[in-house]
């Protein structure tokens, strides 16, 4: 009988998707700011309004208002998926040996 090969395996480590997180730091930036200059209300009015696209305040609804938010957001993680996963760029950083990142 053929003796059999051991496949030395690595336990999974958490790894974080720069891409995806990339996407949330214009948000992240304009809620801080906003929090800083008007405090929870402000804060909550350009979260609600970056992620949505309706202003409460004025009652209104564009395309503007998410450039900031949720487009950013959503690029983000379509890049996570086509460059990262598709195209073997997060395969390429783990036989590297890159640590806790993956695109």
């Amino acid at each position: 009988m053929a003796k059999s090969r051991k496949i030395a395996r690595r336990k999974a480590t958490m790894t974080i998707p720069v891409a995806a997180i990339a996407g949330f730091l214009p948000l992240a930036g304009v809620v801080v700011t906003s929090f800083k200059q008007g405090g929870v209300e402000l804060a909550g009015n350009n979260l609600v309004s970056n992620l949505t696209g309706y202003d409460i305040p004025s009652k209104t609804w564009s395309w503007q208002y998410m450039q900031k938010g949720l487009i950013p957001i959503v690029a983000g993680l379509m890049a996570h998926k086509l460059i990262g996963q598709k195209l073997g760029v997060n395969r390429m950083l783990a036989r590297a040996g890159v640590p806790y990142v993956r695109l």
